[in-house]
């Protein structure tokens, strides 16, 4: 089979590598012309050490090529730039297989929205814990892909041919891409918690209680509430918390010793999807009613430059309540 990647960064080169293990035919679409350079000359990229990629991926900075190339579309575009990639091109006879996790800040939309929106026929959203460094390194990695129909979700799922990279399918496409916009902002509070002295109590307690706010965002968009309690969503929750590859995660280590989030990002060359997400969280919650205590304190943590300590406090001295786990709703 032949597949065109659309996104050279860590996570489209580590997919790009998968998918050659599997048997097919690659083409990965480079934007930068110094990276294009490095994988023509050595096939390394500098997203990702000491891989050198196979010889069946090819790499073009045309992505036009790409379109040409096949039908069949990996996105590892960030979400927020979905739109300005794609958004030039003809997707009407277009499979996308999305692998980007976030929210649109500009329209509060889930990326399979986005692919809709501009004309994608058929969308299946691959999520779950899956660090890119250790896909690449062939470390046992196990992913859902979802769609809203299942047929195209196990389509996806059977492209997948090697023994480090487990595929499952479902149909609750909502669930899986909530759980993996959500798990990005939570992963900023994770990184907060190890900043003021990585503490194991609040750390567990975090993972637990934000598995309710998938809940309530995701049950009033119409999800799943076991998917919650999947790879998609306690899976990568609980490795986008606790991981030293997180970006989300090393973002709040930053804000929690008092730096300004424009200092954090400036020089970074990956993106932290959590950023932008968190605050497309926080309009969808306001618009929605949906209470996301945690999610919100993020937000202002990183927009309103609020005291990391002062949001925990607030956060502990909310009004008691009873519990109500994920376990509850199946």
């Amino acid at each position: 089979m032949k597949i065109s990647v659309i996104g050279a960064g860590s996570w489209g080169t580590a997919m790009s590598k998968v998918l050659s293990d599997s048997g097919h035919e690659v083409l990965l679409w480079v934007r930068e012309k110094e990276l294009l350079e490095l994988l023509n000359e050595q096939r390394r990229s500098y997203y990702i050490e000491d891989l050198t990629l196979p010889e069946g991926i090819r790499f073009t900075g045309d992505i036009h090529e790409c379109f040409e190339f096949s039908n069949l579309l990996f996105n590892a575009v960030p979400v927020q730039y979905i739109r300005s990639v794609f958004g030039r091109l003809n997707l009407e006879d277009k499979t996308v297989v999305n692998l980007s996790k976030g929210i649109e800040l500009v329209s509060l939309k889930r990326p399979s929205e986005i692919f809709k929106e501009l004309g994608t026929f058929r969308v299946v959203t691959i999520s779950g814990p899956s660090y890119a460094d250790e896909v690449a390194r062939e470390i046992p990695t196990t992913v859902v892909s979802a769609a809203e129909n299942i047929q195209d979700a196990r389509f996806v799922r059977d492209i997948f041919r090697t023994n480090y990279f487990r595929v499952y399918s479902s149909d609750d496409l909502v669930g899986v891409e909530i759980s993996g916009a959500l798990k990005n902002v939570i992963a900023i509070a994770a990184g907060i918690i190890d900043g003021l002295g990585g503490w194991y109590n609040t750390k567990a307690s975090l993972i637990t209680r934000a598995t309710v706010e998938f809940i309530r965002l995701g049950s009033r968009l119409g999800a799943k509430p076991g998917t919650f309690g999947g790879l998609a969503g306690i899976g990568d929750l609980i490795v986008t918390c606790t991981g030293k590859y997180s970006r989300n995660r090393a973002v709040g280590e930053e804000l929690a010793k008092g730096k300004k989030i424009e200092e954090i990002l400036k020089n970074k060359k990956t993106v932290a999807e959590g950023v932008p997400t968190c605050k497309a969280i926080f309009e969808l919650s306001k618009r929605l009613n949906v209470e996301l205590p945690i999610s919100i304190e993020v937000y202002r943590v990183i927009y309103e430059e609020k005291d990391p300590r002062i949001a925990i406090e607030e956060l502990m001295t909310r009004k008691q309540k009873d519990e109500i786990s994920w376990l509850q709703n199946l």
